[in-house]
């Protein structure tokens, strides 16, 4: 291994990952929204800028009847991932390629997958500090897709019944519903994240369905730290549960 990476522990399963170690590293947005969507067996999974593979990775260890192909522009970030799912032995049931999210529609036929995950740029272009390393500067900002990019690309993909799962900040809230409707895509079940308790809510997990009826579901908000440094029972628990096991409504 190069001696500007790292291998990282994700704690579960013993699953481990490669990282830069001054290059863009996953946060927990990634781990709560690999948890975030029910799985069952036969699905076909999208992950749309997959990094370093770690939701793809994480999504694996939750179900074993599912099968995940990763999608990333950045050649490192699809380096690195496929050297992690070579690592943990999951090559028959993750495939990492790489492919630029705005030609989905000219690559893939539609109707493809069941469920489609992105832990998309949180900044707009022009918006916030760039950083000056170029994988961080592209998986933070709009520099290569734009919002409304990734849910055509989610739509193209989804069958009919079909979910597309995101976490993002909650000032986007209002601009991601206005985009949704567009594509074809209609919001049905939604959880704002929050730091502690007593503060604003920083962030929230969504789900979008493709041909789904009926009302939109808000869940209990998700709190992160009962205290400075500690995580909240809930936070730990993602940590504690053994594959296979069925994640309830609250989390």
């Amino acid at each position: 291994m190069p001696g500007d990476e790292s291998w990282d522990d994700l704690i579960l399963g013993g699953l481990k990952i490669i990282q830069p170690r001054s290059g863009y590293r996953f946060s927990i947005d990634a781990v709560l929204l690999a948890h975030f969507p029910d799985l069952y067996d036969g699905m076909q999974v999208f992950d749309l800028g997959t990094g370093s593979g770690v939701i793809a990775l994480l999504l694996a260890y939750r179900h074993k009847g599912i099968h995940i192909t990763g999608l990333d522009i950045q050649e490192q970030m699809v380096d690195r991932a496929r050297r992690s799912v070579q690592y943990n032995k999951l090559e028959k049931r993750i495939t990492i390629i790489k492919a630029d999210i705005n030609q989905v529609t000219g690559y893939w036929p539609p109707a493809q997958a069941d469920l489609v995950v992105c832990n998309p740029p949180f900044w707009k272009k022009g918006q916030g500090k760039v950083s000056l390393d170029p994988e961080q500067a592209v998986a933070r900002h709009e520099l290569k897709v734009t919002l409304p990019a990734i849910l055509q690309a989610g739509a193209h993909l989804l069958k009919t019944g079909g979910r597309l799962a995101m976490v993002l900040p909650a000032r986007r809230l209002t601009e991601l519903f206005s985009e949704l409707a567009p594509v074809g895509l209609k919001p049905v079940r939604l959880r704002m994240i929050h730091p502690t308790i007593d503060r604003e809510a920083g962030h929230f997990l969504i789900e979008a369905g493709k041909g789904t009826r009926g009302e939109m579901t808000i869940m209990p908000p998700l709190i992160i730290y009962e205290r400075a440094g500690v995580y909240t029972q809930e936070i730990q628990h993602l940590y504690e549960r053994s594959p296979g096991e069925e994640r309830s409504q609250d989390g």
